[in-house]
């Protein structure tokens, strides 16, 4: 009787280990991105505060699985310490992006110039993608009166009804046909999820102090996932704009791995549920 217990609770390990193999091969497989260019925005103070949204930073685990899958990685601008940085690296162009396949802009904290949001919309429309990674309103790391959700829409908090289709002078990403709102939300698990290539092997993601999107032009932008509650919205949109494509979340928490400057805090969100598949797929839908 020992005996077989012990042959099966052997066959079961043997069975768990393999099953385990053939998750990491089907991961591996579904990636490769030879010969493509992503650049990572970190002239934002996307080091501000506790924040260390960076590729040596709480992104590195994202930005190393990326230069693993075969893409080169690359990002525009240096570290900046402190609460009240300013940062002084040189504004991004549409020069500079033309080079990359891809444009990953973490959780910015200083506002990108009316010219630098001209380059980010003409790099899209011209077939270029942007991975655009916001947190709640409020998170104003740096203390210079914006935090990323304003940033993103381009004007300051209850300058404009967010929630409206009517276009304004200011709108940065409402420019290509949505918001993010001026909230705060949190929910874990977050497992309504729709059937799309960015959610592929998703069961569940989270978002622990983030926010959501309002979508102005849904013809061509799709939510992918939504917070359970009904009355929330949208937590992810993948859209298309001109001849490039758009992806946009509410947080910048499932791509932390927790790493980072010594003193800030930091969570390992990219371990957590599927959000390591799922930023993966992020990547590989919008340079594919």
């Amino acid at each position: 009787m020992k005996k077989t217990v012990y042959l099966i609770i052997v066959l079961f390990t043997i069975i768990f280990v393999l099953s385990g193999c053939l998750v990491k091969d089907k991961i591996d497989s579904d990636y490769y991105f030879n010969n493509k260019k992503v650049l990572f925005d970190n002239a934002h103070s996307q080091t501000a505060g506790n924040a260390d949204w960076t590729i040596t930073g709480g992104f590195s685990d994202f930005a190393d699985d990326i230069k693993n899958y075969g893409a080169t990685v690359k990002q525009w601008g240096n570290d900046e310490y402190g609460s009240n940085q300013r940062d002084d690296d040189n504004r991004i162009t549409y020069d500079i992006l033309s080079q990359y396949d891809m444009y990953v802009i973490p959780e910015p904290n200083i506002p990108f110039t009316k010219n630098e949001q001209d380059a980010i919309i003409r790099y899209i429309e011209n077939g270029g993608s942007v991975f655009f990674i916001a947190d709640h309103i409020g998170a104003d790391r740096n203390n210079d009166g914006w935090d990323a959700v304003e940033i993103f829409n381009g004007f300051l908090k209850e300058t404009h009804t967010i929630e409206s289709k009517e276009r304004y002078s200011d709108d940065f990403v409402g420019r290509l046909g949505f918001r993010f709102r001026e909230k705060q939300y949190s929910e874990d698990p977050i497992t309504k999820i729709i059937k799309h290539e960015i959610t592929e092997g998703v069961k569940e993601t989270g978002a622990w102090a983030g926010t959501l999107e309002y979508i102005m032009d849904e013809k061509n932008i799709k939510a992918v996932i939504y917070y359970k509650r009904d009355t929330w919205g949208a937590y992810v949109i993948a859209g298309q704009y001109g001849n490039g494509k758009f992806v946009a979340i509410g947080d910048s928490s499932p791509i932390d791995d927790g790493t980072g400057t010594s003193g800030d805090k930091l969570y390992d969100g990219y371990s957590y549920g599927n959000d390591r598949i799922l930023m993966l797929n992020i990547i590989k839908w919008l340079i594919d």
